[in-house]
């Protein structure tokens, strides 16, 4: 079943489901449990934004290949599960859409091998999906600039001196830049125009940096009997996100003591911590960031055609409403 956020677009919830079923054919490792818990992952939980945003706009081009279109949507769901599970091991996490995940069922090692034959699976969609070798070669370079954006997290982790363009940058590269990947991809495969799939891009990498922005600031905010994910995980794992860089441009001193001993943070100091970011306001200056990202976003939605411009930015508001 795909996400009720797509049952409004009854074009693209088909679409999705198609895509679901066809994910399901897309991973041959000779496991047949990891195989089976990888198409868990791709078939199931997540909302499927990047593939459905990618069908959004390759219905702008003349050229409407169903079989390519599909290809295309299933790389960049594979791409990005993979980077999930990479993100998992690195984080220790020990759930993903509800279930254990693979390393806590089959160890750091299967999961990071698992993640690896995931970007071999992505590239067998995206040579079904184009023979250009310019959109192949696009293909390549997002996959390197998403590599280059989590090493650049990890070079920055536990380090109390990271600044809002280090932050900024490493969005992203991690994040951003495959929904404007994905936007953009859709109009090239439908052979679009240049100046759309530029704007299809500018608008994607907007929408991520927002949605990344938003999803920062609810760690901090989010009422813990709520929240779908565990908060305050960024903290403990070194990573500071754009509340506190924020709120510690206020108050360095405080933060410099306090996050000397980051790698062994208690759950008190956590706490006292997650608490003067709030004070200083850094939650809503974040806020202030996303929305510029948000308006931008939404003034480059204003020029595309109908109904397009409408049904995405009918989308975006829902997706950049980011609840608690």
């Amino acid at each position: 079943m795909v996400h009720a956020l797509w049952q409004q677009f009854p074009t693209i919830n088909r679409k999705l489901n198609d895509l679901t079923q066809y994910l399901a054919t897309t991973v041959h490792s000779g496991n047949a449990e990891i195989d089976q818990q990888v198409t868990g992952l791709l078939t199931s939980g997540g909302k499927l934004l990047r593939p459905g945003l990618f069908y959004m706009f390759a219905h702008l081009g003349p050229v409407q290949d169903e079989k390519r279109q599909q290809a295309a949507a299933a790389a960049i769901e594979l791409l990005h599960v993979a980077t999930l599970i990479h993100d998992d091991v690195l984080d220790d996490a020990e759930l993903r859409h509800g279930q254990p995940t693979l390393q806590v069922r089959h160890g750091n090692k299967t999961a990071i091998y698992t993640g690896d034959f995931l970007f071999t699976s992505y590239f067998d969609e995206i040579l079904k999906a184009t023979d250009s070798h310019a959109e192949i070669q696009s293909a390549n370079d997002i996959m390197r600039f998403i590599l280059a954006g989590e090493l650049n997290q990890l070079a920055l982790n536990f380090d109390p001196q990271t600044t809002v363009a280090d932050y900024l940058t490493e969005v992203e590269g991690k994040t951003a830049r495959l929904f404007g990947f994905a936007m953009q991809f859709g109009v090239v495969i439908s052979k679009g125009t240049s100046s759309e799939a530029k704007v299809a891009q500018q608008i994607g990498i907007a929408l991520g940096m927002a949605y990344q922005i938003r999803d920062d600031i609810l760690d901090y905010v989010a009422n813990p009997s709520t929240a779908t994910k565990p908060l305050r995980h960024d903290l403990r794992e070194g990573v500071f996100t754009l509340p506190l860089i924020l709120a510690s441009q206020n108050d360095p001193d405080w933060f410099a003591q306090h996050l000397q001993d980051q790698q062994h943070l208690s759950d008190g100091a956590i706490q006292t911590i997650t608490q003067h970011v709030i004070d200083l306001d850094g939650p809503t200056r974040a806020e202030q960031l996303a929305q510029q990202y948000t308006e931008k976003a939404q003034s480059l939605i204003a020029t595309l055609p109908e109904p397009l411009a409408t049904e995405l930015g009918a989308l975006v508001s829902q997706l950049l409403v980011r609840h608690a």
